[in-house]
């Protein structure tokens, strides 16, 4: 490092290039040193000390800030408030998340961060200010995991402020949120789910039929669903290209691309390739019979004449929640995919496998959320180990009485009711 004095300006050249710093005796043996840190709201920033001794005293606090701000251990003074500050982040990020994504941001920082935290000081806000924000939400009865969610909104901003040189560290690095909460999940048993099917078509409810089969056998989104066009039906393959998301934002529908892990192509097997031709039929006759044809991609769920509109995914939950209530069944549409998820890991699927169906970009998601599934694997397992070191041989030949306990049938607890929402992502 080379160091050039220009009076009691000096112009420190680093590993980074020039930096400009200045150094101002404020008393007998008493100096402020400083350096810029850049510009930030039009003006120019800095960080200063105060040395108490000689000249060469400053010279050498001055270099080491240098070296700290090269190293991006400095912050610059007055950074703005936090409310600010997630302003800047939520415009920063902006062009890369969708539109329901950052309505979603916006009301979490509107109505739970910026009223309480949103006036400090970015560099005087610590982890305790967190960490009340944290106890006061789940004071008025957000689940853990909502909170949690509060958190990575503060955890980013956080950390652009940092790598913006707003601060030196994040706060949120050293906040206490919440703990993760197990996720359980429930899911419809296959004869229910066949007995809603069937009853969707017997009421000629075509569209809540197909629905349904789509969500049990491929693990789809509702919003996924909702946006497939019958171009996305790859009939000689029998896979099923999910590319497209639909979201309703402010009342207005809009169809765009999934995020880059929730693209993916499903396979589907003969019965649902043909439960989809059927679909087809339906929809060209219905076209037919109003005078009408099917637009060039039409959508797959939809109710108008021409396929050009189509259903919502708060239609189809309200339309499958009257439905399972008329055969007396509880539950709601996303249920459908915790059944595709357990029913594939129960019966053997790898975890991979079944993550990739479902568009999970970790398969340490599905394995967290289905875990229960396993146990049945797990009985598998046993059996087999079991059946390979022992053979054949009854219990009894082993020595075992008549009434021991493991004689009795294994009995699997079924899950509790869903927490709900450890997925959307």
């Amino acid at each position: 490092m080379v160091k050039v004095p220009l009076g009691d300006f000096w112009e420190t050249t680093g590993t980074g290039g020039a930096v400009k710093g200045e150094i101002e005796q404020r008393g007998d043996h008493v100096w402020r040193v400083r350096v810029s840190t850049g510009r930030g709201a039009g003006s120019r920033r800095y960080v200063s000390r105060t040395v108490h001794g000689g000249k060469r005293a400053a010279q050498r606090e001055l270099a080491k800030l240098v070296v700290e701000l090269e190293q991006g251990q400095l912050a610059a003074e007055h950074p703005g408030s936090v409310s600010e500050l997630l302003d800047r982040w939520l415009d920063d990020i902006a062009p890369m998340r969708s539109g329901y994504t950052m309505e979603e941001h916006r009301r979490s920082i509107d109505h739970d961060i910026r009223p309480v935290i949103g006036a400090l000081r970015v560099d005087k806000l610590t982890a305790r200010h967190l960490d009340r924000l944290y106890a006061d939400l789940l004071g008025r009865g957000p689940s853990p995991s909502s909170v949690r969610r509060r958190h990575a909104v503060v955890h980013a901003a956080l950390d652009r402020a940092v790598r913006w040189g707003m601060v030196a560290a994040s706060a949120a690095d050293r906040a206490t949120p919440p703990g993760p909460t197990p996720t359980v999940v429930s899911a419809p048993a296959v004869e229910v789910v066949q007995r809603l099917i069937s009853t969707a078509e017997s009421e000629g409810n075509a569209v809540l039929a197909t629905a349904v089969a789509l969500a049990a056998v491929t693990g789809a989104r509702r919003g996924e669903l909702c946006a497939l066009h019958w171009s996305d039906v790859d009939w000689p393959k029998r896979v099923l290209h999910i590319r497209h998301s639909l979201t309703v934002l402010r009342r207005v529908a809009t169809v765009g691309p999934a995020k880059t892990h929730q693209r993916r192509d499903v396979s589907i097997d003969e019965a649902l390739g043909a439960l989809l031709a059927k679909r087809r039929a339906e929809q060209e006759a219905l076209a037919e019979q109003v005078g009408t044809t099917l637009v060039a991609d039409a959508y797959v769920l939809s109710r108008s004449a021409d396929g050009s509109q189509p259903c919502l995914p708060d239609g189809l939950s309200l339309a499958y929640s009257r439905l399972a209530k008329s055969r007396g069944v509880a539950g709601h549409f996303h249920e459908l995919r915790h059944f595709s998820a357990t029913e594939l890991i129960g019966q053997g699927v790898d975890v991979r496998t079944v993550a990739a169906r479902l568009g999970h970009a970790d398969p340490a998601v599905a394995l967290r959320v289905y875990s229960h599934a396993l146990g049945q694997r797990d009985r598998q397992a046993a059996e087999l180990l079991g059946s390979a070191v022992l053979g054949a041989r009854r219990p009894q030949e082993l020595g075992a009485a008549d009434d021991a306990p493991w004689s009795a049938k294994v009995v699997t607890e079924a899950p509790s009711k869903a927490r709900q929402r450890e997925e959307r992502r």
